[in-house]
Protein backbone atom coordinates (compact mmCIF):
# COMPACT_ATOMS: atom_id res chain seq x y z
CA UNK A 1 0.00 0.00 0.00
CA UNK A 2 2.65 2.23 0.66
CA UNK A 3 4.20 2.11 -2.95
CA UNK A 4 0.29 3.21 -4.32
CA UNK A 5 0.37 6.09 -1.82
CA UNK A 6 4.12 6.92 -3.38
CA UNK A 7 2.97 6.49 -6.25
CA UNK A 8 0.24 8.77 -5.68
CA UNK A 9 2.15 11.49 -4.57
CA UNK A 10 4.57 11.38 -7.12
CA UNK A 11 1.76 11.90 -10.10
CA UNK A 12 0.16 14.68 -7.97
CA UNK A 13 3.68 16.19 -7.78
CA UNK A 14 4.41 15.97 -11.29
CA UNK A 15 0.77 17.49 -12.47
CA UNK A 16 1.55 20.40 -9.77
CA UNK A 17 4.76 21.09 -11.62
CA UNK A 18 3.22 20.76 -15.14
CA UNK A 19 0.61 23.81 -14.11
CA UNK A 20 2.98 25.77 -12.00
CA UNK A 21 5.29 25.63 -15.46
CA UNK A 22 1.79 26.66 -17.85
CA UNK A 23 1.14 29.54 -15.41
CA UNK A 24 5.03 30.59 -15.35
CA UNK A 25 4.99 30.84 -18.60
CA UNK A 26 1.85 32.79 -18.97
CA UNK A 27 2.39 35.62 -16.64
CA UNK A 28 5.62 35.67 -18.84
CA UNK A 29 3.14 36.00 -21.86
CA UNK A 30 1.07 38.04 -20.59
CA UNK A 31 3.70 40.66 -19.10
CA UNK A 32 5.26 40.87 -22.87
CA UNK A 33 2.32 41.72 -24.29
CA UNK A 34 1.70 44.64 -22.00
CA UNK A 35 5.07 45.79 -21.96
CA UNK A 36 4.78 45.76 -25.55
CA UNK A 37 1.58 48.26 -25.62
CA UNK A 38 2.84 50.58 -23.00
CA UNK A 39 6.19 50.65 -25.35
CA UNK A 40 3.38 51.77 -28.35
CA UNK A 41 1.93 54.29 -26.16
CA UNK A 42 5.18 55.46 -25.09
CA UNK A 43 6.14 56.35 -28.35
CA UNK A 44 2.69 57.89 -29.18
CA UNK A 45 3.28 60.01 -26.40
CA UNK A 46 6.75 61.21 -27.53
CA UNK A 47 5.18 62.22 -30.81
CA UNK A 48 2.86 64.21 -28.53
CA UNK A 49 6.00 66.21 -27.18
CA UNK A 50 7.17 67.16 -30.41
CA UNK A 51 3.85 68.55 -30.89
CA UNK A 52 4.16 70.29 -27.74
CA UNK A 53 7.38 71.36 -28.00
CA UNK A 54 6.46 73.09 -31.64
CA UNK A 55 2.91 74.93 -30.07
CA UNK A 56 5.73 76.05 -27.36
CA UNK A 57 8.25 77.64 -30.38
CA UNK A 58 4.70 79.28 -31.34
CA UNK A 59 3.70 80.58 -28.34
CA UNK A 60 7.23 82.02 -28.54
CA UNK A 61 7.47 83.27 -31.56
CA UNK A 62 4.22 85.48 -30.34
CA UNK A 63 5.32 86.70 -27.43
CA UNK A 64 8.68 88.09 -29.19
CA UNK A 65 6.78 89.49 -32.61
CA UNK A 66 8.47 87.41 -34.93
CA UNK A 67 6.58 85.38 -37.70
CA UNK A 68 4.77 82.12 -37.03
CA UNK A 69 7.31 78.84 -37.81
CA UNK A 70 4.46 77.60 -39.97
CA UNK A 71 2.41 80.48 -41.88
CA UNK A 72 -0.84 78.29 -41.61
CA UNK A 73 -0.66 77.99 -38.16
CA UNK A 74 -0.60 82.07 -37.88
CA UNK A 75 -3.14 82.82 -34.64
CA UNK A 76 -4.44 85.61 -36.41
CA UNK A 77 -8.07 85.29 -36.76
CA UNK A 78 -7.61 84.20 -40.29
CA UNK A 79 -6.10 80.92 -40.51
CA UNK A 80 -8.62 77.75 -39.65
CA UNK A 81 -7.24 74.98 -37.26
CA UNK A 82 -8.47 72.37 -41.27
CA UNK A 83 -5.19 74.52 -42.48
CA UNK A 84 -2.86 74.27 -39.19
CA UNK A 85 -3.83 70.42 -39.20
CA UNK A 86 -2.95 69.75 -42.27
CA UNK A 87 0.50 72.02 -42.35
CA UNK A 88 1.77 70.40 -39.28
CA UNK A 89 1.87 66.91 -40.87
CA UNK A 90 2.80 68.69 -44.22
CA UNK A 91 6.15 68.35 -45.86
CA UNK A 92 7.38 71.58 -43.74
CA UNK A 93 5.64 70.54 -40.70
CA UNK A 94 6.58 69.11 -37.01
CA UNK A 95 4.62 66.01 -37.80
CA UNK A 96 6.18 64.88 -41.31
CA UNK A 97 8.30 62.44 -40.67
CA UNK A 98 6.44 60.94 -37.16
CA UNK A 99 4.40 57.57 -37.75
CA UNK A 100 2.01 56.58 -35.55
CA UNK A 101 3.23 53.49 -33.67
CA UNK A 102 0.14 51.37 -33.49
CA UNK A 103 -0.05 51.05 -36.86
CA UNK A 104 1.94 53.33 -39.66
CA UNK A 105 -1.15 53.28 -41.93
CA UNK A 106 -3.14 54.93 -39.31
CA UNK A 107 -2.99 58.88 -39.68
CA UNK A 108 -0.49 60.79 -36.90
CA UNK A 109 -2.99 63.34 -36.14
CA UNK A 110 -6.83 62.97 -36.03
CA UNK A 111 -10.08 64.83 -34.61
CA UNK A 112 -11.04 62.60 -31.82
CA UNK A 113 -10.20 59.18 -30.32
CA UNK A 114 -12.93 56.92 -30.36
CA UNK A 115 -13.25 53.74 -28.85
CA UNK A 116 -15.43 52.07 -30.69
CA UNK A 117 -12.64 52.50 -33.87
CA UNK A 118 -9.57 51.38 -32.89
CA UNK A 119 -7.82 53.08 -35.80
CA UNK A 120 -8.11 55.94 -33.81
CA UNK A 121 -5.02 54.10 -31.70
CA UNK A 122 -1.64 56.40 -31.27
CA UNK A 123 -3.70 59.62 -32.67
CA UNK A 124 -2.36 62.95 -31.61
CA UNK A 125 -5.77 64.93 -31.07
CA UNK A 126 -5.63 68.76 -30.09
CA UNK A 127 -8.50 70.31 -28.42
CA UNK A 128 -9.53 73.73 -28.38
CA UNK A 129 -10.50 75.67 -24.83
CA UNK A 130 -13.68 77.79 -24.19
CA UNK A 131 -12.84 80.32 -21.41
CA UNK A 132 -15.05 80.34 -18.78
CA UNK A 133 -17.84 83.49 -19.17
CA UNK A 134 -17.42 86.37 -17.22
CA UNK A 135 -19.26 86.39 -13.77
CA UNK A 136 -18.22 82.25 -13.17
CA UNK A 137 -15.48 81.15 -11.34
CA UNK A 138 -12.32 80.92 -13.84
CA UNK A 139 -11.58 77.40 -16.06
CA UNK A 140 -11.21 76.28 -19.61
CA UNK A 141 -13.53 73.52 -20.82
CA UNK A 142 -12.14 72.00 -23.52
CA UNK A 143 -13.59 70.64 -27.05
CA UNK A 144 -13.24 69.10 -30.30
CA UNK A 145 -11.36 71.64 -32.27
CA UNK A 146 -13.83 72.33 -36.00
CA UNK A 147 -12.46 71.91 -39.08
CA UNK A 148 -13.42 75.52 -39.68
CA UNK A 149 -12.46 76.95 -36.03
CA UNK A 150 -10.45 80.36 -36.39
CA UNK A 151 -7.05 80.37 -34.66
CA UNK A 152 -7.05 83.44 -32.43
CA UNK A 153 -3.68 84.57 -29.48
CA UNK A 154 -3.35 83.03 -26.88
CA UNK A 155 -6.11 80.33 -27.48
CA UNK A 156 -5.22 77.63 -24.78
CA UNK A 157 -5.52 74.26 -26.39
CA UNK A 158 -4.98 70.75 -24.78
CA UNK A 159 -2.94 67.85 -26.83
CA UNK A 160 -4.21 64.15 -26.24
CA UNK A 161 -3.08 60.67 -27.21
CA UNK A 162 -5.28 57.74 -27.69
CA UNK A 163 -4.02 54.79 -26.11
CA UNK A 164 -3.86 50.97 -27.26
CA UNK A 165 -7.85 50.99 -26.20
CA UNK A 166 -8.44 54.26 -28.15
CA UNK A 167 -9.08 55.85 -24.99
CA UNK A 168 -7.76 59.43 -24.40
CA UNK A 169 -4.55 60.14 -22.43
CA UNK A 170 -3.86 64.04 -21.27
CA UNK A 171 -0.11 64.73 -22.11
CA UNK A 172 -0.20 68.75 -22.21
CA UNK A 173 -1.79 72.11 -22.09
CA UNK A 174 -0.66 74.71 -24.12
CA UNK A 175 -1.07 78.28 -26.32
CA UNK A 176 -1.76 79.09 -29.69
Amino acid sequence: MESEAVKLFRAADAAFLVVLAAALCLVFYVGRVGYHEASLTEAAKANAEVLRLWFDKLAQAHAQGQPTPLEDCAADGEKTWEQCRKALAGADGPLHNLRNPFDPSFGVIGPKCDRTDLNTRGLLVVEKGTPAPPGTPPGVSYGPFEDSDKLTREMPARILVCDKGAYPLRVAEVKL
